[in-house]
């Protein structure tokens, strides 16, 4: 019994890591976050997994590398919760602007529309119960300031649970709100916006 749960953990690690972003996704999670006001998430998932989280783990920041030849801007919630996590990422190096951002699956972005791939995670990173990928939802983007993000989503998103992996067709509905803190990587933003603000006036 132990050989099949680590030969399905190994292939669920194996599933998530071939996707064409994940691997600039998980980067961007691991960076680290700088002290400052407290950040948080809420999140609540039904359906294929039944779960809700409430943390001060929020932040975003660019992926140290670039993805497909583009930059990543990555809004990681919870990624080392024992209960989920979620992330949100758009190819850029730029903060998105307030509005509502649609959710798609990364083979079927739109160059010249801003769009949200997302990738939730119920379970810890260690004990993963299921990996599912946004289908289509929206985020909403409610502010934007120097260092800090804050916005709303609804999530559908398909994948698979640890206990079938075979089976890809399991959906999950994820909502929530954020209110994240930028960690290092965003002060190439930063200085990008102002000098394009300097270029402007």
């Amino acid at each position: 019994m132990t050989r099949q749960i680590n030969d399905r953990n190994f292939d669920w690690e194996d599933r998530m890591l071939a996707r064409p972003s994940t691997l600039g996704i998980f980067a961007a999670m691991a960076l680290a976050l700088p002290p400052s006001r407290a950040p948080f998430f809420t999140l609540g998932a039904g359906g294929a997994v039944n779960l809700a989280v409430t943390s001060d783990e929020a932040r975003f920041g660019l992926s140290p590398v670039d993805v497909e030849g583009a930059p990543l801007l990555t809004i990681s919630l919870g990624a080392t919760s024992a209960v989920g996590s979620l992330s949100l990422s758009m190819t850029g190096d730029r903060l998105p602007a307030k509005g509502r951002y649609p959710v798609r699956p990364w083979e079927d972005r739109i160059a010249s529309r801003p769009q949200f791939e997302a990738l939730f995670v119920a379970g810890s990173p260690d004990h993963p119960v299921g990996a599912f990928r946004g289908e289509f939802g929206w985020v909403t983007i409610t502010e934007t300031a120097p260092g800090r993000i804050a916005g709303v989503f609804e999530v559908e998103g398909r994948g698979f649970v640890a206990t079938d992996v075979d089976d890809e067709d399991r959906w999950v509905s994820v909502r929530g709100r954020f209110e994240a803190r930028g960690d290092s990587t965003i002060t190439a933003i930063q200085t990008a916006s102002a000098s394009i603000q300097a270029t402007q006036n």
